[in-house]
């Protein structure tokens, strides 16, 4: 057998789907096998490929075996004179395969090759080609330098920049995303992935071994595949510094020597702490820069309706610095908390929800007001004033530095985007058909043909990149029947990063793609949109839980007789206040294809005494509390159950 496809799948049914479609047109006329090694999804991949990927070889794991371990296994069972290890997120052309194929049988002493690799928006993917991590290759990596100065060749060794984007040549390193080995040569370099690696590094470890075993590591520029979660996308958290330097670490203990590996290990443990530091701001400041300017507005605005109100209205003697300094801070928290909880800072944003959390603000100071000792209580206009004032003033430097590009955030108005659906017209009916299904679609403004013709379509595909700059186009969905993935591939490098691009194939309800580098791919599904999978709702059933167990701790006394068991109803309250419980939670059953939240208190239905309610009414219970679930839910279910509060 010439070849066999190895890929390992964890819950991405959907970009799998179309991986999966895109590898079988490339592997026509080849004999070939596909091998997918799932480790343990929950998201009815295995279902998928019984039923759509017949011929699909499928090895169903019973836990996670990590990246390493899933290849393989799928590497015992393989067949073929090269092995391709290919990630699930990836698409290729119909040519993939024979050309690179084409190559490696023409080049005995290549032992491994990788394509160019592109994102989602058909931008080129520097990890396509990598160099080994030398000392200084690690530290200029994992102190971002290599960010700084990314087209030297010395700092930004790590991409191997000294090889041109189009330039076909041996590298240290190929991308383990994609990365076809000679068999003869993965035995001689010892095997396949090393299993010490849970995460990262495997390919390090793999192309150094091949390097040594006397064959080269062939970039090869010729071929292109989209990578949707590539390495530009995962997110600088300090568990991704560490566990990625921790795989760095177990390559050098392997392959150095003794005292090269501890000063690496030392430099490293350095940039860990550097990088961790250095990401926490970056990340804090992109999280609290709009919340940090308003405080600053709120400040100057209150500042200054403060001495407008005592100088030039009231013409009174100045307030004490004392009483400023001790209420100021207090009411500017008040105003960012409220703002924070009504939405004001979600996305997208809503004028609306400042307006709100500005009034709901302005009311819990003046509350606040009330209870302060008399030498602090200097005047409620000012608060009042700065209420409306500050609302106006907030609305409007908001749209002036949103349209400035210095606030960056998503305008309500903005949703829905704009679509075409480059397809014939029957696939173009089914296409929008699905589409109108699915929450948050674009708006749809025609069809793209893939033909040459003109009857009730916008353009053919040639004149694409034209109709889409003039009609305000923000989309371009490619229905894959009639169409190729190298069209698609073209198209995209040809139009350029301005548009976003989803893949739909026939039959599907999904569309997959990514809006942007920086993102870890996303799609449409005509799937269920759970709200509890939202941000804003899960931090509001939090603050209704806090709320909650406050409010019930305060009125525990009066409220004792008429809980059932107001023993553990008060335990209770500290379980919810410590996060390790919710007072409403899924009903006991399958909830892994849910939202995941805390164990609750109680179940999301109302409880009527006597009487259970059967596994599958139980099911379509915790689904509905999901989808629909809104913060009001939870108070309703709260006060209808409150006696079972303590327990059934």
């Amino acid at each position: 057998m010439k070849l066999s496809v190895i890929i390992v799948n964890y819950n991405v049914k959907y970009f799998l789907e179309v991986c999966l479609h895109s590898v079988l047109r490339a592997a026509v006329g080849i004999d070939s096998e596909v091998i997918v090694v799932d480790n343990n999804s929950a998201d009815s991949s295995c279902q998928v490929i019984r039923e759509h990927f017949p011929s699909v070889i499928l090895i169903e794991n019973k836990d996670n075996k990590g990246f390493s371990k899933a290849n393989n296994q799928g590497v015992a069972v393989a067949k073929g004179e090269y092995i391709l290890f290919l990630n699930p997120d990836t698409v290729m052309p119909e040519d993939f395969l024979q050309k690179i194929l084409g190559y490696m049988d023409t080049h005995p002493e290549a032992g491994a090759i990788g394509p160019r690799l592109i994102d989602g928006k058909g931008q080129f993917a520097p990890d396509s080609k990598k160099s080994f991590p030398s000392l200084s290759v690690a530290i200029f990596k994992t102190t971002g330098i290599n960010k700084i100065f990314s087209k030297s060749a010395y700092f930004n060794k790590y991409y191997a920049v000294h090889v041109k984007e189009r330039e076909t040549a041996a590298v240290d390193v190929l991308s383990g995303c994609c990365m076809l080995v000679r068999k003869a040569a993965m035995d001689a370099a010892g095997g396949p992935f090393d299993e010490d690696y849970f995460m990262y590094c495997e390919d390090v470890d793999l192309s150094y071994r091949i390097e040594k075993a006397g064959y080269k590591n062939i970039y090869y520029p010729e071929v292109d595949l989209i990578h949707y979660k590539g390495e530009s996308t995962r997110k600088m958290t300090l568990s991704y510094v560490r566990i990625f330097n921790e795989a760095l670490v177990t390559f050098v203990k392997k392959h150095y020597t003794k005292k090269q590996a501890r000063m690496f290990v030392l430099f490293i443990n350095v940039g860990i702490i550097l990088r961790a530091i250095l990401g926490t701001v970056k990340r804090g400041l992109k999280i609290f820069h709009m919340p940090l300017f308003d405080a600053l507005i709120l400040l100057a605005t209150l500042w200054g309706i403060k001495n407008f109100w005592v100088e030039e209205v009231k013409n009174l003697m100045p307030i004490h610095p004392s009483a400023v300094y001790a209420t100021f801070p207090v009411y500017i928290a008040l105003w960012l908390i409220s703002l924070y909880f009504n939405g004001a800072y979600d996305q997208p944003y809503r004028a609306l929800k400042v307006t709100r959390g500005m009034l709901i603000g302005t009311t819990f100071i003046l509350a606040y007001y009330g209870l302060l000792p008399p030498e602090f209580r200097y005047s409620r206009a000012i608060i009042i004033f700065t209420g409306f004032a500050g609302t106006a003033i907030l609305l409007g430097l908001h749209e002036i530095l949103y349209r400035m590009g210095i606030l960056r955030f998503i305008p309500y108005d903005k949703l829905p985007r704009k679509a075409v659906i480059v397809a014939d017209e029957s696939s173009y009916r089914q296409t929008a058909g699905i589409l109108r299904q699915v929450h948050y679609a674009p708006e749809l403004s025609g069809r793209i043909s893939p033909k040459d013709e003109r009857h009730g379509v916008l353009a053919t595909l040639p004149e694409m990149k034209q109709v889409l700059y003039t009609t305000g186009v923000n989309e371009v969905i490619f229905c894959i029947n009639g169409l190729s993935y190298t069209d698609v591939f073209n198209q995209m490098q040809y139009c350029g990063s301005h548009y976003e691009y989803k893949i739909h194939l026939p039959g599907s309800h999904s569309f997959v793609g990514s809006n942007s580098s920086n993102t870890s791919g996303d799609l449409y599904v005509i799937d269920r949109r759970f709200n509890l999978s939202d941000f804003a709702q899960i931090r509001n059933k939090r603050l209704v839980d806090i709320a909650g167990a406050l409010l019930f701790l305060v009125f525990f006394p009066f409220t004792f007789f008429m809980i059932r068991k107001p023993g553990k109803f008060f335990v209770n309250c500290f379980k919810v206040l410590s996060g390790n419980m919710t007072w409403v939670g899924y009903a006991p059953g399958i909830t892994n294809y849910l939202p995941p939240i805390r164990t609750g208190i109680i179940e999301p239905y109302n409880v009527l005494a006597g009487y259970e309610p059967s596994a599958e009414v139980k099911s379509h219970i915790n689904k509905a509390y999901a989808e629909h679930y809104s913060s009001l839910t939870d108070i309703t279910l709260m006060l209808k159950n409150y006696k079972y509060l303590g327990g059934l």
